[in-house]
């Protein structure tokens, strides 16, 4: 097809300059991020952008951050190119789950970051120790934050807004709670509670919306604390060192 005829027909819908999808409707990230086919050809997805596509959402996705290691001039709207002297790891030109968490810490706060990171960790798409090693050999802007974030990421956490309660109890100067332990024993088991301070035999837990407004939960929620607080038994099942 021409130019001219994508320009006139209704099917498609123009992204950016050069790019086309077909379908009406606003255009999903993955068709806004479609833009990066005519940037220069190293051109990668990264950042907060990058964050998005692999399942955290955290600031807003826009603009589409691009890194490249070209010298030319590249004005698009919508498109944040970075010049880089060394490109990001990546897999079909968006930065892998490591390297797309490192470079988002110079766009995110503390906060958001370990939220991140416990989350990558939580969908499998990374490890602690290789968030930790992404840290370590970064140097430049976000770097201490990327240390500090990756010395607080957690694995078997099991949503952003837990890991924010988690922090706001360790930084205040709280000790480390376990997250998301199986509590009871395999006679009386009671269930998983969010975080746990075993030394102090203290629950707490984090409950969104859904708690309150479904039936089921309410009462499932009910049993759980009943069972908790009224068990006669050792909560807490011995761990093997």
């Amino acid at each position: 097809m021409t130019p001219r005829q994508l320009r006139r027909q209704s099917r498609f819908r123009r992204l950016a300059r050069g790019v086309y999808a077909n379908g009406s409707g606003e255009p999903t990230l993955i068709e806004r991020a479609a833009a990066v086919l005519v940037l220069p050809a190293d051109a990668v997805i990264t950042g907060v952008t990058a964050l998005w596509l692999h399942g955290f959402e955290a600031g807003s996705a826009e603009p589409i951050r691009v890194a490249t290691k070209t010298t030319g001039q590249t004005v698009r709207r919508g498109i944040r190119l970075s010049r880089v002297s060394r490109l990001p790891d990546s897999r079909r030109r968006v930065a892998t789950p490591p390297a797309a968490w490192l470079a988002a810490c110079t766009d995110l706060d503390l906060v958001d970051a370990v939220a991140a990171a416990d989350w990558l960790v939580r969908l499998g798409r990374a490890t602690p120790a290789e968030l930790a090693a992404s840290a370590a050999r970064a140097s430049g802007r976000g770097c201490r934050l990327a240390r500090r974030a990756a010395s607080l990421a957690r694995s078997g956490v099991d949503s952003p807004t837990e890991s924010e309660l988690r922090l706001l109890l360790v930084l205040a100067g709280l000790p480390e709670p376990r997250c998301n332990p199986r509590i009871g024993t395999a006679e009386a088991p009671i269930g998983r509670m969010d975080l746990v301070f075993e030394e102090y035999k203290t629950i707490v837990e984090y409950d969104g919306d859904q708690h309150r407004t479904d039936p089921l939960q309410w009462s499932r929620d009910i049993a759980r604390h009943e069972a908790a607080v009224g068990s006669r038994q050792p909560l807490f099942e011995r761990r093997r060192v």
